[in-house]
């Protein structure tokens, strides 16, 4: 009995000295490290931290445009208005060449005659010469080219030629007086232009 109550009383003793020792069946509960956080040195009064990388900006001064005055408009000029000239004859006369009627197989000179209005205006003369030939054509008479149409025939393949034919008209009243220019004619030689197409128009 003596021996087991100096058992006990060393076992006592070491829990006392030493609570975590195994010998103890009811250790105290382990105590956690504590963690030490460390804090930022306050700046200095009246100075403010920066990022590491800071770029002022500007902020722009408004500037005040002045708005140049108005300029005054131009005046708009008055622009001539281009009128044809009067022919010193009674007629004056449009000419364009295109294909004949008849294909490639026929040359010649048409047309028609009339008034300021597009009006027919029949029974006048048209005098072709030249070359070999002197003609003379009556408005009227042929009616395919128009009511006043007229035509003569030239030759029976296209025609090559500049200045060698012309064309006049003349008053139905007085006998063979010319009331037009004389028309020179010149043909190219290609069938798209073997008719000498020209219209007579009355101006005064």
């Amino acid at each position: 009995m003596l021996g087991l109550t100096l058992l006990v009383l060393g076992i006592e003793i070491t829990i006392a000295v030493n609570p975590q020792t195994s010998w103890n069946p009811y250790p105290p509960a382990t105590t956690l490290p504590q963690l030490v956080i460390s804090t930022r040195t306050p700046a200095p009064v009246g100075e403010e931290e920066l990022p590491l990388t800071w770029t002022p900006t500007l902020t722009p001064t408004p500037t005040s445009t002045r708005t140049p005055p108005a300029s005054p408009t131009p005046r708009r000029t008055a622009t001539p208005t281009l009128r044809a000239t009067r022919s010193p004859h009674p007629f004056s006369y449009q000419l364009h060449y295109e294909a004949p009627y008849y294909s490639c197989n026929w040359a010649g000179v048409a047309g028609r005659v009339e008034d300021l209005e597009g009006n027919p205006l029949n029974g006048y003369s048209i005098h072709v010469w030249g070359g070999e030939v002197d003609l003379v054509a009556n408005s009227g008479d042929t009616p395919m080219y128009g009511k006043s149409g007229w035509e003569e025939f030239l030759n029976d393949y296209p025609l090559q030629s500049s200045g060698e034919y012309k064309v006049q008209l003349h008053d139905k009243d007085a006998p063979h007086a010319p009331v037009s220019a004389p028309i020179t004619l010149d043909f190219t030689g290609y069938c798209a232009q073997s008719l000498a197409f020209i219209i007579f128009t009355k101006n005064h």
